[in-house]
């Protein structure tokens, strides 16, 4: 892998039970599941409303060139309806090869786990941004069906233990929905790390 904390995935020391420790191509050892120059950062839509076109909620983007790899750790999507919601159409996410438009979240308003580390490199887009997808969807969330307001959905999910969900640089994903209607509101939270 590249510079920057990369492991040689068949270089690990492994015991009968299945815990392993990884060897750093600079020779240093990973112990734990989360290597030390990862740098966390996360970012949360709250309150949203769908649309009833196809819409493009959220996008994370890791840029051509910038020299990182992220690990997507986490993700939490709430929802709920404030009115009659019969569209059954689930959130999905989706690989993508680029990312435009919409409305660009300036990296020093990216959140990061500790307030002293740089800027992210990530692309954080909002307000429907253009997305090429790529792949089959990786993951889904169901909608808020409800015959009035008060209807909710509410899901919270991780990768497999250990290092994330990669994007090189040229990778991101997408958050969107294929469908909806006004009176579904989502909120979404993803959490990373770039190394």
């Amino acid at each position: 892998m590249g510079v920057g904390g990369g492991y040689y995935p068949d270089t690990k020391i492994t015991d009968k039970e299945g815990d392993y420790l990884k060897v750093f191509a600079d020779g240093g050892i990973l112990t734990h599941p989360v290597a030390e120059n990862y740098q966390f950062y996360f970012h949360t839509i709250i309150d949203v409303p769908g649309v009833v076109a196809a819409n493009n909620f959220m996008s994370v983007f890791n840029p051509s060139g910038s020299g990182k790899t992220m690990a997507f750790f986490s993700v939490t999507v709430n929802s709920y309806a404030t009115g009659v919601s019969s569209t059954a159409t689930s959130l999905v996410v989706d690989r993508i090869t680029a990312a435009s438009g919409g409305t660009q979240v300036t990296a020093s308003n990216i959140n990061r786990l500790l307030t002293s580390w740089s800027n992210p490199v990530t692309e954080l887009r909002t307000g429907n941004p253009a997305a090429t997808k790529t792949g089959p969807t990786l993951f889904s969330w169901p909608p808020p069906l409800a015959s009035g307001a008060g209807g909710e959905a509410t899901a919270y999910s991780t990768p497999p233990p250990g290092q994330g969900f990669i994007c090189v640089p040229g990778q991101g994903i997408v958050f969107s929905t294929a469908a909806g209607n006004t009176n579904q509101v989502w909120s979404i939270n993803v959490n990373w790390a770039e190394f």
